[in-house]
């Protein structure tokens, strides 16, 4: 076999084991979602005044996989597909995604990262990766089904296993920079055990996003703030 012929076989092999190794980094973590949408409607006298509605994960997931917008989170529908974060062990890329528990899968991509940027910290020197992070990213909205568009901008902390640079859901508190940015991840009864509560991050969201409501009429809906609470591993 020749110089040339060896070296091209080992590249595509190199190749094609990134591509592995990329898809096998990836992580998914159960994420509840919860903020207050603001919307256009009229008055009586046809008067431009504000609409008001709770945003919640399950709402997102529920336009996404083509449900009424307003349907319980205790529809079983929604107990089974959920809301999750799906996320690359280098810390490049995410997808806010409906996480289907029954069959362990992603059924559908709510968002997709066009940009993700990070700082970090290494409390230990011993260990060979740092053990957080903080991020903001940019998603842009995948349309589909009654979720018609729009785009977030998501900021928040996520924990790092020091061992392998993974992210990883741990019993940690909220700290000092988390209520400085207002990465609360509040109480959600989107999950029923959030009293045992291992979280992978705590985040926030601004945007819009554009959705069809249960009337039929599409709406433009801003989120001034929502608030993430990235938690569990799903996969």
């Amino acid at each position: 076999m020749s110089k040339r012929k060896f070296l091209a076989m080992v590249g595509a092999f190199m190749a094609a084991a990134s591509c592995v190794n990329a898809q096998d980094s990836l992580e998914t973590f159960r994420t509840l979602a919860a903020g207050t949408g603001i919307y256009q409607t009229n008055d009586a006298a046809s008067k431009p005044i504000f609409g008001v509605r709770p945003i919640f994960g399950h709402s997102l997931v529920a336009a996404a996989i083509g449900v009424p917008f307003s349907t319980p989170f205790t529809n079983s529908v929604l107990t089974n597909e959920v809301l999750a974060m799906q996320i690359d062990c280098e810390s490049t890329s995410a997808s806010l995604v409906v996480f289907d528990k029954t069959t362990s899968n992603n059924i559908a991509t709510i968002a997709t990262s066009t940009s993700f940027d990070v700082v970090q910290q290494q409390n230990n020197d011993s260990h060979a990766f740092p053990n957080s992070e903080r991020f903001v990213a940019q998603f842009a909205i995948n349309p589909q089904n009654n979720l018609l568009g729009g785009y977030l901008t998501v900021a928040g902390r996520l924990q790092l296993n020091p061992t392998n640079g993974c992210p990883r859901a741990i019993r940690v508190q909220v700290d000092r920079l988390d209520h400085l940015f207002a990465d609360t991840g509040s109480a959600n009864l989107d999950d029923p055990d959030d009293r045992n509560i291992l979280r992978a991050g705590v985040a926030h969201a601004v945007g819009v996003v554009s959705v069809v409501f249960d009337d039929g009429m599409t709406n433009k809906v801003l989120l001034p703030l929502e608030e993430l609470s990235i938690r569990r591993q799903l996969q």
